[in-house]
């Protein structure tokens, strides 16, 4: 053969091999006969893609790959859906971390639809379809979130107050001494700036955010001294992290009009990891030439999100318009006709990637003893021992193309064969097909996470992250670097999005396919990673934050022709999608 591996032909590209062989120096027939004979064996080997094996680490990895994403716009007021859900257009940005989704191509503005803003509180639920490109998009907002159960899911759920985006609107009626009217409220990233969705929607929290309000207290100047001078007019943000009496507020100075005035904190409000949907509001107190005292709380007025498990697979989340001029889509004067285009980033299907390219993280165990994507795959073993010795037990993919159309499709994407986890993990003694689900473990997973990553990975000493640094060394390193050798890679089972949210101990999820994957980093214990040369979570590097790490292991992906227990699908290999090969003789 020759070394082009474009060559038709060529074994690096049809992934098989043929050889023939002639043994031209055999004896004479029964020893006598003066014929000699001449013998020739061919063999036939292809590279085929895994379908099933034993050794993978004992977590799932959910992998999102949907048919469609729509926009759901809602009334928090009143539950009622504004002008009908619009279907995303996914968007291809091969320089964004995620696979974008937007109700319009950005270039195109004639075709965007507006949305009534109806009301001050306007949230944007997120729904996902995994198989259906043209999901129903009529009905309440709990008749379209309650279709094809399993297959479609809104996000953060299907309630009045349930968007992962929020869209403050208020109104030009006048206001009084006895009713102040609050207008735009804009929030400010303090120390969010790490995320790319920020202030209105964070994938990792942990930081501050700051808020800026514009106030119409009736009163024509500054509204900040003592009466008759002023109003001695005291505002402050009432949020997640904010002392009793609140944030404090400082006049900036007027607005758009003389009864306007602007405030900005002094005070920063602090969101959590994790948080979910917080809520922002401002109470303010005035006091009137004529001895009234008037104070009151301008509720909900912007409900920032930090991303949870009831944000699902949604990365990042971004409200911008074609209006001119609005500073903020996320606060507007409340109306008809009004341009909002939503742009959502979710997780990327797993691939293979530059060897350069940011690790992949993968959050495994949880420390808050509720669902995790841990999985029980041997009868007898725990979790530790299954992660530093790999499953023992042999399970089989649930999605491929089994009627070999040409499309892929579920065997049992609910886990039907395996009602409540009934047969998993199977008995030694088990003679049945070979499982296609895996059952699911919860509880906290974070301790044993560790030990077995510390028993595969560090003991007797630390395993060397050998994962190259340049292009050259990586095609080295895929042909010629002993993997097998190498604890760090291991193989992961890849599972179907949203598996893992519901509750309960006994459930299964389907195996989608198994992926070879090279470990460069693991949550740490302590104030220094366990190995040297690990890299830093890649999430909040330079400002490491150990608080946002507990189950993460990080790495990358990687499709490797690799020696282990398994069968292949008649399909060749293909070193360009993630996924495991093994070698098969065919002849």
């Amino acid at each position: 053969m020759d070394s082009d591996p474009l060559t038709p032909g060529d074994p690096c590209s049809s992934r098989t091999l043929s050889v023939k062989a002639t043994d031209d120096d055999a004896p004479f027939l029964f020893g006598f006969i003066p014929y000699v004979a001449d013998p020739k064996k061919h063999a036939r080997v292809e590279i085929q893609q895994v379908v099933e094996q034993s050794g993978m680490l004992p977590w799932a990895v959910p992998e999102v790959d949907p048919a469609s994403v729509a926009a759901i716009f809602v009334d928090e007021n009143t539950g009622a859906i504004l002008n009908s859900p619009q279907l995303l257009t996914k968007m291809d940005d091969v320089d964004l971390p995620f696979s974008e989704w937007s109700t319009s191509p950005p270039s195109d503005l004639f075709n965007i639809s507006d949305v009534d803003i109806a009301s001050e509180n306007t949230g944007v639920v997120i729904l996902v379809s995994k198989q259906n490109n043209t999901p129903s998009l009529s009905g309440t907002l709990a008749e379209i979130c309650a279709q094809d159960p399993g297959l479609v899911t809104c996000y953060a759920g299907d309630g009045n107050q349930s968007g992962l985006s929020f869209i403050h609107g208020w109104s030009d009626a006048p206001a009084t001494p006895a009713q102040p009217r609050i207008c735009d409220v804009s929030l400010v990233s303090v120390t969010c700036g790490d995320d790319l969705s920020a202030p209105y929607f964070l994938r990792a929290g942990d930081c501050d955010l700051g808020a800026k309000a514009v106030i119409d207290f009736a009163f024509a100047g500054n509204p900040k001294p003592n009466p008759p001078a002023g109003i001695a007019a005291d505002v402050k943000l009432d949020a997640p992290g904010c002392p009793g009496q609140g944030c404090k507020m400082e006049y900036l100075g007027p607005g758009a009009t003389a009864s306007e005035s602007i405030w900005m904190t002094t005070q920063n409000a602090t969101l959590d990891a994790k948080l979910g949907r917080a809520d922002f509001s401002i109470k303010w107190r005035t006091e009137r030439a004529d001895g009234s005292k008037p104070s009151g709380t301008f509720s909900g007025v912007a409900h920032p999100y930090v991303a949870n498990g009831d944000s699902g697979p949604v990365e990042y989340l971004k409200l911008t318009t074609a209006d001119a001029p609005v500073a903020d889509p996320n606060s507007r004067n409340s109306g008809p006709d009004r341009s909002v285009i939503v742009k959502v980033g979710l997780r990327k299907p797993f691939q293979v990637e530059s060897p350069l390219a940011p690790p992949v993280v993968l959050r495994v165990a949880s420390p808050s003893g509720s669902q995790n994507q841990a999985f029980d795959c041997d009868k007898s073993i725990n979790f530790r021992n299954e992660i530093a010795n790999g499953c023992q037990t042999t399970y089989r993919e649930n999605y491929g193309d089994f009627d070999k159309d040409g499309i892929s499709e579920w065997q049992d994407i609910f886990c039907a064969a395996y009602p409540n986890g009934a047969g998993l993990p199977p008995d030694s003694s088990f003679t049945g097909p070979t499982p296609n689900c895996v059952r699911v473990e919860t509880g906290d997973k974070i301790g044993q996470f560790r030990q077995g990553l510390s028993d595969r990975f560090k003991n007797p000493s630390c395993a060397p992250n050998n994962w190259p640094e340049s292009i050259s060394e990586y095609d080295d390193f895929r042909i010629n670097y002993d993997l097998a050798n190498d604890p760090r890679y291991v193989t992961l089972i890849i599972t179907d999005y949203g598996t893992f949210l519901s509750q309960g101990s006994s459930e299964a999820v389907p195996v989608k396919y198994f992926a070879g994957f090279y470990v460069t980093g693991w949550d740490i214990v302590g104030s220094q990673p366990e190995c040297p040369d690990n890299e830093p979570h890649p999430w909040y590097a330079p400002n490491y934050r150990k608080s946002l790490d507990n189950g993460d292991v990080w790495g990358h992906f990687i499709n490797i022709t690799f020696s282990s227990s398994g069968q292949g699908n008649d399909e060749l290999c293909n070193y360009d999608e993630v996924g495991t090969c093994i070698a098969v003789l065919v002849e």
